[in-house]
């Protein structure tokens, strides 16, 4: 489109340029080809410089009018064209900014990740599929532009300052992630995150082991130093292979799936026992551990136990047993 608008008037100035040299040529025989372009370019311009060689032959100065006329008409045109393209980029710029803010203030419940580097494009990359809704927050003007084009809401500033998390609408968010380079930042982060919503789930990444605990004191509600878990995941791969082999599966959805269950108010699974349920039978899937409500966790429960409104099941079983169940859990 900015062909039609700017590059073909662009393109029709400078032909109507090399005919007018041509024409210059033509009329004054003494010419040469760079007085030709001296005597078009001072005529377009206007800015009224000596002829070359002194006056111009009766025929020279019809085609002096003639390139004036021209060429200012040309200029104008180019001229409007560029104004106007560069005057509705930044309307259209102010009016998806307008539109973004006006999607981010609707937004409740969504997730915010600080940080769109390595980290946090990955973990966009996992959750975009569970339907949550993300806002990105990163500084970075490139970072921003990936994270529009794969049709993320951004805001572009730094997170540690209390406009951009407002901005990002962090009063209403559930969960954070700050996936920021340094663990001062995320510290700064946390702490503000912290004062303005309480209640927002705040996970951090930490690049020393040193910053864990911290963090953890800032009111992050998770702290992960991946160079802990990488050399955990190394170290199992050579102790216990099978069960980094399991859990490798069970991430990638591969033969087994590892996931959770939360009883909620008008459960129809609250007050049953698991061994009534029978769930490796109806849905192949095994309770590994449950969350009561108090905090307590009950790891290999009790076949007799009744489910009570507020337990979360860990749950180990076939791809699809989560869907099975929550469909036993709606009735």
């Amino acid at each position: 489109m900015w062909f039609f608008r700017i590059g073909f008037p662009l393109l029709c100035l400078v032909t109507f340029i090399c005919i007018s040299c041509a024409g210059y040529m033509f009329f004054q025989s003494d010419y040469t080809w760079l007085d030709s372009l001296y005597m078009t370019i001072i005529t377009i311009s206007t800015v009224g410089l000596r002829e070359v060689g002194g006056s111009l032959s009766d025929a020279g100065r019809w085609w002096t009018i003639f390139t004036i006329v021209g060429g200012l008409t040309l200029m104008t045109i180019l001229g409007s064209q560029i104004a106007a393209f560069v005057v509705e980029g930044q309307v259209r710029g102010v009016i998806r900014r307008r539109q973004l803010e006006k999607q981010i203030a609707s937004l409740s419940g969504h997730v915010i990740i600080c940080g769109f580097g390595r980290m946090g494009s990955q973990i966009v990359q996992n959750i975009s599929d569970t339907g949550r809704d993300i806002v990105v927050i990163d500084k970075d003007s490139e970072r921003i532009a990936m994270a529009e084009r794969a049709g993320l809401l951004c805001v572009q500033g730094d997170a540690q300052e209390d406009e951009t998390l407002e901005a990002a609408g962090v009063s209403r968010a559930t969960v954070l992630y700050a996936t920021l380079s340094s663990d001062a930042a995320n510290l700064f982060v946390t702490l503000s995150v912290k004062q303005d919503n309480p209640k927002v789930l705040v996970i951090t990444r930490a690049q020393d082991e040193s910053s864990l605990s911290k963090l953890k004191r800032a009111g992050a509600d998770r702290v992960i130093c991946p160079q802990v878990l990488g050399a955990n995941r190394m170290s199992d791969v050579l102790l216990r292979p099978a069960m980094v082999d399991l859990v490798e599966m069970a991430h990638d959805g591969v033969g087994v799936e590892m996931d959770q269950l939360l009883i909620t108010d008008g459960s129809t699974l609250v007050g049953k026992t698991l061994q009534g349920l029978e769930l490796p039978k109806k849905c192949g899937a095994h309770v590994i551990a449950i969350r009561h409500s108090t905090g307590q966790t009950s790891y290999h429960p009790d076949p007799e136990h009744q489910l009570q409104l507020g337990d979360l099941l860990i749950l180990v079983g076939r791809p699809g047993a989560i869907e099975t169940l929550q469909t036993m859990q709606r009735g």
